[in-house]
């Protein structure tokens, strides 16, 4: 306030002492043509002089600003440029709310003029790949690299994604091994590689891919444990036991397959009965005795046991001895009571057979314990009971249904 006070009182003196001299002077300036003249004092000319140059100071100031980087040129730069950042934002917002048409609208739109072009064209690739125009997409991959030549990594990462979705397995395979060089610790990269060899079901390439998962934690823990187990799984169900070979050979491949698996998958027990089944191919179950009954005494399970009950030891007394001290704890358990049938009529110790198989009957009847008690009584030589099991089985199995 004081200080629009002071200059208040400075324009009132400047004016007064200027007013003063233009009474008190009588020179005078004449301006004349042949139709005009003009005529005032010597100090309006003088002011009448310097409003002029001022005026036309500032018409040329004006036009320079207008002209200039810093003036109506840069407003109309500045707010194109707001325009596509708006334009770009909505791009992106319309993916976050996967509406890939639009998206994919906007992000093309902005991009030639986009503050950064490099995140329009990969958008605009990823959603273009998810209304399934792919011609889009690897447009926009094309613009990307044109745009910003640093990115040919990059480019190619994404290019793997949209092979890897258009089923193009194998091209995706070979970019991303590639890759692999260049990026070894590129987790996006290294999951590319387990999608394409999980869908095609390439084992044998994903196991030798699972100590690169693990050290660059490629996948959460929880994760990467049920990819290591499903894939050692398939690896066993894939095993093709070969007629042309010796029983021997098809059982040292076998192993290799087995003893390439860390300690950890072999004592799972799905993996354990995985194994079973191979082994059983080849005819060379009675090797698994000890390591079954271990991880079931460690963990128990039920399929684990009821393939305990088919195997062809040389000593099956001692098994009995091992699980008859199970049914101690679980003497109700089903799956424990048929194996111990099993067993015993694989020992030809039919009556304790017959009586393992009774009493899983009473507990929880099935098609197959019927069968089962039926061949037990058959062979023992009581036909008209055998009969009667059977036909007890088949009607359950009826009813069932």
């Amino acid at each position: 306030m004081r200080r629009v006070l002071i200059l208040v009182a400075c324009a009132l003196l400047l004016g007064a002492t200027i007013g003063f001299l233009l009474q008190k002077e009588q020179t005078y300036v004449l301006i004349s043509t042949k139709s005009i003249s003009f005529e005032m004092t010597t100090w309006m000319a003088i002011i009448v002089y310097l409003l002029s140059i001022s005026f036309i100071i500032s018409i040329l100031l004006l036009i320079s600003w207008i002209l200039g980087g810093s003036g109506f040129k840069s407003w109309l730069i500045t707010r194109k440029k707001r325009k596509n950042l708006l334009e770009t934002t909505k791009g992106l917002i319309y993916f976050s709310d996967y509406d890939w048409k639009n998206s994919l609208t906007s992000l093309e739109k902005s991009a030639p003029s986009s503050l950064m072009p490099s995140v329009n064209y990969i958008y605009a690739a990823k959603a273009a790949a998810e209304i399934d125009d792919y011609d889009r997409a690897y447009q926009s991959l094309t613009l990307l690299k044109k745009s910003d030549p640093t990115s040919s990594i990059l480019v190619e990462k994404i290019r793997s994604e949209l092979l890897l979705r258009e089923e193009r397995f194998q091209e995706a395979i070979q970019i991303s091994t590639e890759l692999m060089t260049k990026l070894p610790k590129d987790t996006g990269n290294i999951r590319i590689l387990i999608d394409c060899y999980y869908i095609t079901e390439d084992w044998t390439a994903l196991q030798r891919l699972l100590p690169h998962i693990k050290k660059n934690r490629a996948l959460v823990d929880s994760s990467f444990e049920s990819l290591e187990l499903e894939t050692y799984e398939n690896l066993l169900k894939s095993f093709r036991v070969e007629m042309d070979l010796k029983n021997k050979d098809n059982r040292e491949k076998a192993d290799d397959v087995w003893e390439a698996m860390p300690k950890h998958i072999q004592n799972n027990p799905v993996m354990i009965a995985s194994y079973f089944d191979l082994l059983k191919q080849i005819d060379d179950t009675g090797k698994l005795s000890s390591l079954m009954i271990k991880s079931i005494e460690k963990s128990w399970n039920d399929d684990l046991v009821r393939r305990l009950g088919s195997l062809n030891s040389s000593a099956p007394e001692k098994i009995i001895s091992v699980v008859e001290k199970w049914l101690i704890k679980k003497p109700e358990n089903v799956a424990l009571l048929t194996c111990l049938g099993d067993i015993c009529v694989g020992a030809e110790l039919l009556g304790k057979g017959h009586d393992y198989y009774c009493a899983a009957i009473n507990i929880e009847p099935s098609p197959s314990l019927f069968f089962k008690l039926g061949n037990v009584l058959s062979a023992i030589g009581d036909k008209t009971k055998s009969t009667d099991m059977f036909k007890e089985g088949l009607e359950f199995s009826i009813s069932e249904r």
